[in-house]
């Protein structure tokens, strides 16, 4: 009787080994993290006799879209996105709800939240041969510093009219949110010391009293009716330099001046989108291994995977007694991976074809 038992036992053993091989080897997950949202996207309409409800939802449609498509895509692909038709919006859409509407006054006023399907959304931007990007939003340190060059002398800050008014200049598409430094005398002093080598300074004097991986030194030298403008930006690890060069300016016309800021913002958009771009034409396999019996780490690991929009798919390659083994098809940069882990207290060694969780 016990060897009877023995033996069933045995076999669904092995029965239910084979299940979960099977389930390993074959099964992939599909990663597409949550959709994208729109809020607070604002309607009004006059209330008469011609009034449509379904055309201001269109209207709601066609606003979100225009700008989710102007937060991931590059400022000289956007024209591309234009004249799109409402039955084409709408396919993209998962979901909208109205979260305030009100008459007043004769008219009609509404807010949407519109849930775009991101697998939709994606795969008709790729249909125009455009890469689309992460719309993730960011703080940086805007440090701008403008010279009279003229008279080879720094303005204090309330000379500045990019200081003072670059927060001023914003539109709804914008991912990065720019923080200024104090406006003291002490920032100014260090501007005055290293007049002559600004832009090959890091002015870590300053930015080390500020808590910010991402730092913008921006330098207008302003000479009669010319504008030098010197970028240098770092989004944690990836650096760019480059002048932008306005001619003609008259520096009493407040408009032209929002015009420089708003084309410099804009400008500036696309580096980060640079930084997170969806590359399915880049499908880097990477192994990750990571001890057994570390359920925690695992449990972290298949979360951050589920919810990056840099990992295609990934699956459960090889799993024993001793690790587990995950494939991941990465849709970027390496480096980024790491970072990312890293950010979130996964510390990798990635000195060898497999990367193994320390």
């Amino acid at each position: 009787m016990f060897l009877i038992k023995k033996k069933i036992n045995s076999s669904l053993y092995f029965f239910f080994l084979l299940l979960i091989l099977f389930f390993i080897k074959f099964s992939t997950i599909k990663v597409f993290g949550d959709n994208y949202t729109v809020k607070n996207i604002n309607i009004k309409e006059q209330y008469d006799v011609n009034f449509n409800k379904d055309q201001v939802i269109n209207k709601g449609f066609e606003k979100a879209f225009k700008t989710l498509i102007f937060k991931i895509v590059e400022n000289k692909d956007k024209k591309l996105f234009n004249n799109i038709s409402n039955k084409k919006i709408s396919s993209l859409i998962y979901n909208f709800s109205i979260t305030n509407e009100k008459f007043v006054n004769n008219n009609y006023e509404v807010d949407f939240e519109v849930k775009f399907d991101k697998k939709k959304l994606l795969s008709f931007i790729r249909s125009k041969n455009v890469i689309s990007s992460v719309p993730e939003n960011i703080e940086v340190l805007f440090i701008p510093i403008l010279i009279d060059t003229q008279s080879n002398e720094i303005k204090y800050f309330n000379q500045n009219y990019f200081y003072n008014n670059w927060n001023r200049v914003n539109k709804k598409y914008f991912l990065i949110n720019y923080n200024l430094p104090d406006e003291n005398i002490e920032n100014f002093r260090i501007f005055q010391n290293i007049k002559n080598n600004l832009e090959s300074n890091d002015l870590s004097e300053i930015t080390d009293k500020y808590d910010f991986k991402n730092i913008f030194i921006v330098i207008f030298y302003e000479n009669k009716s010319n504008l030098k403008i010197f970028s240098k930006i770092s989004f944690s690890d990836s650096n760019f330099r480059f002048n932008y060069n306005q001619k003609n300016i008259n520096y009493e016309d407040n408009k032209i001046l929002d015009q420089i800021i708003l084309n410099l913002k804009n400008l500036y958009e696309d580096k980060w989108k640079l930084v997170n771009k969806i590359n399915t034409s880049i499908t880097i396999p990477i192994k990750i291994s990571i001890k057994n019996k570390n359920f925690i780490i695992s449990d972290k690991l298949e979360n951050i995977l589920n919810q990056s929009d840099f990992v295609y798919e990934y699956e459960i390659e090889k799993m024993n007694s001793e690790e587990i083994i995950y494939k991941i098809i990465y849709n970027n940069n390496p480096e980024k991976l790491l970072n990312t882990l890293k950010l979130n207290d996964i510390n990798i060694n990635s000195s060898s074809d497999i990367w193994n969780v320390k």
